[in-house]
């Protein structure tokens, strides 16, 4: 009697022609699964420290909405406390761990940068006139505050990820 064409369930792909789940077709199907399965786990492992940088552009580019939005509320940008106290940013709480971004005003509240540390150890910025956050590398001038000023701000947020 010939075999029926039509399959009941995925478990009749694997079986034999005696009812029997087929060895062969059982391993094969056990290698397939392990190799996307091991495909899928770099796959994520890789996207990791795109996401960690991602995230802190966001947190630079966020910081530097709330400098706008005290430019316009008080006529000058301010520093990090600044901007909590007027409740652009939120108040800053220990209990979520390091601070991952710093902020500097210029002299009178003329310009403003801010710093943000990725997870991954890598700075970025934005400031007044660069709202788009940017790698920080050791040639960055920013324009508002003095390099030393800026690496030492720089210094800090690694300083505190690493808990010193």
């Amino acid at each position: 009697m010939p075999r029926s064409l039509r399959l009941d369930s995925p478990v009749d792909l694997v079986k034999s022609e005696a009812g029997v789940i087929n060895a062969t077709a059982a391993m094969v199907g056990l290698g397939v699964m392990t190799v996307v399965g091991g495909v899928a786990a770099s796959s994520v492992s890789g996207l990791m420290p795109i996401a960690q940088d991602s995230a802190a552009r966001q947190n630079a580019a966020q910081v530097g909405t709330a400098q706008g939005l005290a430019r316009i509320m008080d006529g000058k940008f301010t520093d990090l406390e600044g901007l909590e106290a007027g409740g652009y940013l939120p108040a800053y709480r220990a209990a979520s761990g390091p601070r991952r971004f710093d902020v500097g005003s210029g002299q009178g509240g003329t310009c403003f940068v801010v710093i943000s540390r990725s997870a991954t150890g890598q700075h970025f910025f934005v400031t007044d006139l660069i709202p788009t956050p940017e790698p920080l590398t050791t040639s960055t001038a920013t324009g508002c505050l003095s390099d030393g000023t800026v690496r030492s701000m720089a210094d800090k947020l690694d300083s505190a990820a690493a808990g010193t």
